[in-house]
């Protein structure tokens, strides 16, 4: 069942934006920006977890009067930090706790150690339906989701006591149907909630072929023990039970990451910034190509790839901007950063033309909108969306269809 909650919008939204210039950029200075039709969260709720879905509209903003949410049949969750503080916001120390991809919605549950997927309306982006029940992943605090088109294939990611990754089968009929009769364990050494957010595991994507399925696990520098990356080789369509682990040059605490080509990857790391990295087809190890060191950054760790600028977009929840890394190079060409007086910014979202941050607190989600029409190194940016009601600092995941 579909319910509708009320937004509060900042005093600088899009929708004012658009009543001066088309699509927010003004007369002459790029052409039209594409846009997307829809973005989503989750609420992360311990009480009881939720996609948010928000419409966006043709200059890039979103919908505020169209607002929906749908609940995963399955609880959030939170990690905790030191001194025993509950982690909030980036509770679940991950990337990829929401993914979308084609008309599927895929949703992790910390909280239930379930993962649930949902049909997107193609007509009303909005409307989302859950398929099938929400499965066990076989493990526990799921915390990253991939999927493979061409496998039909989806894998999750535990990161609590019982960790590790499990796969499955998918229908847009019948849902998740499990592959596995367990999860393939890393055995990281951690608790159920996970103390983090160095030492816990953070992403998990395929490659653009779906030869392969990667994940990225920090690092703890306080015990010495090392991050790693584990890729999982895809034989005759079958995700593999054993990894191959390398632990890149240099690398503290690999976080997000994005696909460049099936080869090439761009990370970030929270304990400088970001590194490219190189995955050898053949042997499946994974090597450092370039370490950037982001100047003042405190954590940088979520990334989103834009294939027509080249440039991978990265955020760091306690600076309040946009770092801007080029694809090719593995450099910082630009940064933008935030006017909206926000702390800083976990999960971020390509959509067409626009780039979309998440920035939860107590009282609110913040969602940044960024335009990238102008192409690499002109970032522009276009206004917040402020959501008030329903919103937590425990929210995280952002997807786009």
């Amino acid at each position: 069942m579909r319910s509708f909650v009320s937004i509060a919008v900042t005093a600088i939204s899009l929708t004012q934006y658009a009543l001066a210039a088309p699509n927010g950029y003004g007369s002459g200075q790029c052409p039209p920006g594409r846009t997307a039709k829809a973005i989503y969260f989750q609420t992360n709720m311990p009480t009881g977890n939720s996609v948010v879905a928000i419409p966006i509209m043709s200059n890039g903003g979103l919908d505020t009067s169209k607002y929906s949410t749908h609940a995963t049949g399955g609880n959030g969750s939170a990690g905790m930090e030191a001194m025993n503080v509950t982690a909030g916001p980036d509770p679940l120390f991950s990337q990829d706790a929401v993914v979308v991809k084609g008309h599927m919605l895929f949703a992790t549950n910390a909280g239930s150690n379930t993962l649930t997927m949902f049909n997107i309306d193609p007509r009303h982006p909005t409307c989302l339906t859950m398929v099938g029940k929400p499965a066990s992943t076989m493990g526990d605090f799921p915390v990253a989701v991939a999927y493979s088109k061409k496998l039909k294939t989806a894998c999750v990611l535990n990161s609590g006591a019982s960790d590790g990754v499990a796969c499955y089968s998918v229908s847009a009929r019948t849902g998740l149907k499990p592959l596995d009769k367990s999860a393939r364990k890393f055995n990281i050494g951690q608790s159920t909630p996970p103390v983090g957010p160095t030492g816990t595991v953070s992403d998990i994507f395929f490659t653009p072929d779906s030869k392969s399925l990667i994940v990225m696990v920090k690092g703890n520098p306080p015990t010495n023990v090392a991050g790693f990356v584990a890729v999982f080789p895809v034989h005759n369509g079958k995700v593999s039970l054993t990894p191959v682990k390398s632990n890149p040059t240099g690398s503290v605490a690999l976080f997000g990451s994005s696909m460049i080509s099936n080869t090439d990857i761009i990370a970030t790391d929270a304990g400088f910034g970001t590194m490219k990295l190189k995955l050898n087809p053949q042997t499946h190890a994974v090597v450092a190509d370039v370490k950037t060191t982001i100047a003042g950054q405190a954590a940088t760790c979520w990334t989103a790839f834009s294939a027509k600028t080249g440039s991978v977009y990265v955020t760091d929840i306690k600076m309040n901007r946009i770092e801007e890394v080029s694809a090719s190079s593995g450099k910082v060409v630009s940064v933008l950063n935030f006017t909206n007086g926000n702390m800083g910014n976990i999960d971020d979202a390509v959509g067409g033309d626009f780039l979309y941050t998440l920035s939860p607190s107590t009282k609110k989600v913040d969602i940044a909108v960024v335009g990238l029409a102008c192409g690499q190194g002109n970032m522009k940016e276009l206004g917040t969306f402020s959501i008030a009601n329903g919103a937590n600092q425990f929210s995280q995941g952002l997807a786009i269809y």
